[in-house]
């Protein structure tokens, strides 16, 4: 395991169930309202990488959505399955930039959804992050991605200081193009601000 990755998921291992309350705390309005419209239909079937604390899957699945989830935290993963019991055969282990979901989800999903993920994967595993991402995508499948573009604290976790041009050289190498974006500030109330960008999956 990439090492910058590790040092961040045992971090969210040994944090989760603190952290877990915080995030429930927090209701980011913009987000949910971005996702809501960038969503192709109810009928579609999402993925969400990095899901946490499972507040955006509590949020899709209270609006009707099909929603299956991974995250590379084993206490994220027991929590979400025991909050989740009707999806928890949905909710697997893994983490970027190399997910190994079963094969049955190749080239599965509508649309794939990664809240706060791609700032703790060093740059240099960016495209590969993309291309990974791309496998379990439909063509034509919908990605949103949100990130914090701040220089923040690495002692505990990593975090990679990021720009948009730069995401989007990465993801665009990976058949991906950028159709809509916002910016946001922190839901927390701390002192960040957050990119949230579309795309759609044109090659792959």
């Amino acid at each position: 395991m990439i090492e910058e990755i590790k040092k961040t998921l045992n971090f969210y291992d040994r944090h989760a169930r603190e952290l877990a309350l915080k995030y429930r705390r927090s209701t980011p309005k913009e987000l949910h309202e971005f996702i809501l419209k960038t969503l192709p239909d109810k009928n579609c079937k999402i993925l969400e990488i990095g899901f946490g604390a499972g507040r955006e899957i509590n949020f899709l699945l209270n609006n009707g959505f099909k929603i299956w989830g991974v995250d590379g935290s084993r206490e994220f993963v027991k929590m979400a399955r025991k909050n989740f019991p009707e999806i928890s055969n949905k909710l697997f282990l893994g983490y970027l930039p190399n997910l190994k979901l079963p094969n049955k989800y190749t080239k599965f999903f509508d649309a794939v959804l990664s809240i706060a993920v791609l700032m703790h994967i060093p740059k240099n595993f960016h495209e590969t992050t993309a291309k990974n991402i791309a496998k379990y995508l439909k063509p034509g499948g919908i990605l949103i991605l949100s990130y914090c573009i701040n220089a923040r604290n690495n002692e505990e976790r990593f975090f990679e200081v990021l720009t948009p041009a730069e995401v989007q050289k990465a993801f665009s190498n990976a058949g991906f193009k950028k159709f809509n974006q916002i910016v946001s500030n922190d839901a927390q109330g701390r002192n960040l601000q957050w990119i949230t960008e579309a795309y759609k999956l044109i090659e792959g």
